[in-house]
């Protein structure tokens, strides 16, 4: 049993899981999409400690139980993780290095699938994926769960006004969904999630969410072991106030970080991004006809 390999084949088979349509990264040539190589979010998302940011994130986002409520209504996830953490990557990825026209594309495909997911909770709060609020939730808590990420565990990570041109940017994502009023620095994130604090609670549905979400994945045991590895790290990245709200404690540092150390060398080692490549291919041809 090779530990390393169940990881590496957990991980593409998320990202091999599915593909929104129009995600590809090779045309048209020239074109440097929304970002480009130079800018914070390919450098952010270009590392697998992303993937731990991702997971973080998902569990930060069921605390909004009304957007937790309308997922489990209107997503198969609880059926078909792998597929639903397989669409996620899709759309981050193709927005990150997409051209121009096919982070459009995605985003008017997501936007399309956010106009059937609305209703009320049984206590009659409303929930819509359309809805401003609830793109900015859903987006601003991958954007931070990601940067948390990445300072714990990325080799050269970004600080302070490189850090904040990440926010900006992952904005842009949000702006493209429909929401306008994304926060845009780690300062403004912060005191976004301090104003969100009252408003969020801890429901039975929360906590099968969040248990749903630790729970070992995988047809075999050294899968099931790892993914279980990766979701404590993935709980060790969650800020204290959110361990806190979910009944738990901090766990001890100094062990989540060796495990997450231990767990990023493992998915560097056999994990690699074509797509990255073709990107920077696609953006370096406008480059070469220039000087031609």
């Amino acid at each position: 049993m090779n530990p390393r390999m169940s990881i590496d084949e957990a991980y593409w088979a998320m990202m091999a899981a599915a593909h929104l349509p129009g995600e590809q990264y090779t045309d048209p040539p020239g074109d440097r999409g929304l970002f480009g190589p130079d800018s914070a979010i390919w450098h952010v998302h270009g590392d697998v400690s992303a993937v731990l940011g991702g997971v973080s994130g998902l569990i930060l986002g069921t605390l909004n139980e009304p957007v937790t409520h309308g997922t489990n209504r209107f997503s198969d996830y609880l059926q078909d993780p792998i597929k639903r953490l397989g669409f996620t990557a899709s759309f981050v990825l193709g927005m990150t290095y997409g051209s121009t026209p096919v982070a459009e594309r995605l985003a008017g495909t997501v936007r399309a699938m956010h106009q059937r997911v609305q209703g009320a909770m049984p206590d009659g709060r409303a929930f819509s994926a359309t809805d401003p609020d609830d793109i900015v939730w859903v987006g601003i808590t991958q954007a931070y769960s990601v940067a948390r990420a990445h300072v714990a565990y990325h080799p050269h990570p970004l600080r302070g006004p490189d850090l904040d041109r990440y926010f900006a940017e992952y904005a842009v994502i949000n702006e493209m969904l429909g929401a306008p009023d994304s926060p845009r620095t780690l300062a403004e994130a912060e005191d976004y999630f301090t104003a969100m604090r009252p408003r969020l609670t801890v429901s039975e549905e929360v906590l099968q969410a969040v248990e749903f979400l630790r729970r070992p994945k995988g047809g075999t045991p050294a899968t099931r072991m790892s993914s279980a590895l990766l979701a404590r790290v993935a709980t060790g990245l969650l800020p204290d106030w959110a361990l806190t709200l979910l009944g738990g404690r901090p766990p001890l540092p100094r062990a989540t970080r060796i495990a997450g150390h231990a767990l990023i060398r493992t998915l560097r080692y056999g994990v690699r991004y074509p797509m990255i490549d073709e990107a920077r291919a696609r953006c370096a041809a406008a480059s070469a006809e220039t000087a031609a």
